[in-house]
């Protein structure tokens, strides 16, 4: 269908700067949808609105702030009274007072690109901000998409209410794997689709190829390391030293000789300190554990997302605990050795069969890591071999998200 317009496209819990892998879903939203739907009009809410002008792609969007605090105290109490207009059939803009909100109001379709949403043992704070983001466009009578990512469980009384009560008033919610459709079906929703990540879609230009050759230095060989600074303080929080673990880890295969180890933070917010956004400090404390004399490159930079995804691509075996590098290594067919917290990491790995690749961050020691990682690195063609196996797949799967959004929109825009 030809749009007589060009759709006007709102985005809500992404960002360009600070976490790499929800710049990659943004990436991968800009590079597909026009293609699908012809012209678009994309509007960013951003955390970090100052940060991501700065950003490569930013001047393919329009970005508004829209802080947990913002959202909170001025965008929510404003949607709530256009709510209440709407009922008494006032102008939904009348009290769309803020750049975000008449972003919001004039969208055909709101994407909701939380990477994990309404998932136990989160904490309130994080449960609030998931109901106030996502209730947003749905007060002002928009209709939403949450795009692929994973949700649940839903074993907490509050957190079933509230997942329950939010999720059954978007247009289509799409579940990343069968642990999040389990889930979801515990709630008895009946607009639920299965859908992989946006960003097995994301492309690698050249030019993002060239960089990461260049910073790589040509080097072949490569295991590259990303920690997470989320998983470094669930481990702290079970008596775990995570960054000794992974700089031991590191000196054991820079001692072996046969790879090269390369840190990278897939989440960085240069000269800002450590947070669940910015791994740059925790991989700067790994680097500076290292034993002396161990050869190991730190590429602590500010990347963005494909060249990210090129540096992993050039790795013969990726070792992280970030949920979009191990997107990225699958995507590029690279194993990989994913420290995770959640469900969404097997729920991922399950869908390329590939098996004894994850460890849960609370049984992680120095022992198990080497082994799995020893194990990994011996299967690496037969897992190479399973993962292009199933790769056209799963892009097909991530596919369906743009295929939903276009839908949403579509009917959006055209309503009489």
């Amino acid at each position: 269908m030809t749009a007589d317009r060009p759709l006007r496209v709102a985005t809500l819990g992404g960002a360009f700067s600070g976490n790499k892998g929800s710049a990659s879903m943004l990436f991968a939203l800009l590079d597909n949808l026009p293609e699908m739907v012809g012209g678009c009009r994309f509007d960013v809410l951003t955390t970090y609105p100052g940060e991501d002008a700065n950003e490569p792609r930013a001047g393919e969007v329009t970005l508004h702030s829209a802080s947990p605090k913002l959202l909170a105290f001025v965008l929510i109490p404003l949607a709530v009274l256009a709510a209440i207009g709407r009922v008494v059939h006032l102008p939904v803009k009348v009290f769309c007072r803020t750049p975000a909100l008449r972003a919001l109001a004039d969208a055909d379709v709101v994407v909701d690109l939380a990477g994990i949403s309404f998932a136990d043992g989160r904490g309130i704070p994080t449960l609030g901000y998931n109901v106030l983001m996502t209730s947003l466009p749905i007060l002002l009578g928009r209709p939403v998409v949450k795009a692929s990512q994973a949700l649940g469980p839903f074993e907490e009384s509050l957190n079933r209410f509230a997942a329950k009560r939010v999720l059954r008033r978007v247009a289509t919610v799409c579940a990343r794997g069968a642990g999040t459709a389990r889930h979801l079906a515990e709630l008895g929703l009946s607009n639920v689709v299965n859908a992989a990540d946006l960003a097995f879609t994301m492309r690698v230009p050249e030019e993002a190829a060239r960089r990461a050759h260049d910073v790589l230095g040509g080097r072949s060989g490569l295991v590259v390391v990303l920690p997470s600074a989320v998983v470094d303080a669930s481990c702290r929080k079970v008596g775990i030293d995570y960054v000794g673990v992974m700089s031991s880890f590191i000196d054991q295969v820079a001692t072996a000789g046969r790879s090269h180890p390369v840190l990278v933070p897939h989440s960085a917010r240069p000269g800002h300190p450590e947070s669940k956004m910015n791994d740059v400090p925790v991989c700067r404390r790994i680097h500076q554990s290292l034993a002396p004399g161990t050869d190991c490159t730190l590429l602590d930079d500010n990347f963005p997302p494909d060249v990210l995804r090129a540096v992993i691509g050039a790795a013969d075996v990726t070792v992280t605990s970030r949920f979009h590098a191990m997107v990225s290594a699958l995507a590029t067919a690279t194993p990989v050795v994913v420290v995770g917290w959640s469900h969404k990491y097997g729920e991922v790995l399950d869908a390329f069969g590939v098996t004894g690749c994850d460890v849960a961050y609370t049984d992680l020691d120095g022992d198990t890591l080497m082994a799995r990682f020893a194990d990994v690195e011996g299967r690496r063609e037969e897992i190479v071999a399973h993962i292009q196996a199933a790769l056209p797949k799963v892009r097909d799967s991530s596919a369906e998200n743009y295929r939903v959004i276009a839908a949403a929109a579509l009917s959006e825009r055209d309503r009489p």
